[in-house]
């Protein structure tokens, strides 16, 4: 089977769609003309489009939030670099991926749950990396909640990407008081 009609290659058209149209971007046509296809190959792997967007979504968890936080803990760095790993490790249309999800969970139900779940597990591992590097554990899931809420932010105003001396910066504010 041509690799532009594998499932991975609809799931990642998907994503991309989304990221520079929103939830009208998902649509079986628009998407099928993009990667060059036929919609038939879209039903070969997909019921209808509620389905499509279910996985779609559920792509969306496992790649930019599970797998870069699977990346993370695998790599054999010092915790305040796996901090700045996180803030530097994504594709280039996170941002604007991430403001049409959200723009999507104030009329989805499914997206919303989606949503909500992705930023508990955010949250919670960043929560988990300050404890790590000395946070009290009452402490850690506050700041990495305001840490989060201010990465989310960051994306909501189309804020550019941060420099390395901005991710040095932010890093070095979620050191512990007389850690460095």
């Amino acid at each position: 089977m041509d690799d532009k009609k594998n499932r991975q290659s609809w799931l990642s058209a998907g994503l991309q769609a989304l990221a520079e149209d929103g939830p009208e971007g998902l649509r079986i046509m628009t998407i099928a003309q993009k990667m060059g296809v036929t919609k038939g190959s879209f039903y070969w792997h997909f019921k209808n489009l509620e389905d499509y967007q279910s996985a779609v979504m559920e792509e969306w968890e496992q790649v930019h939030t599970q797998r870069v936080m699977d990346i993370v803990d695998q790599e054999d760095i010092d915790v305040g670099s796996k901090l700045a790993k996180l803030f530097t490790g994504g594709p280039p249309h996170l941002f604007t991926l991430g403001r049409a999800i959200r723009a999507w969970s104030m009329t989805n139900e499914q997206v919303r749950e989606v949503q909500q779940r992705v930023d508990r597990k955010r949250v919670d591992y960043v929560a988990k990396l300050l404890t790590d590097i000395g946070w009290p554990a009452d402490e850690a899931p506050v700041i990495a909640r305001w840490n989060y809420c201010a990465f989310i932010g960051h994306a909501a105003i189309g804020a550019p990407e941060m420099s390395e001396a901005e991710i040095r910066t932010v890093v070095q504010l979620l050191k512990p008081p007389g850690k460095s």
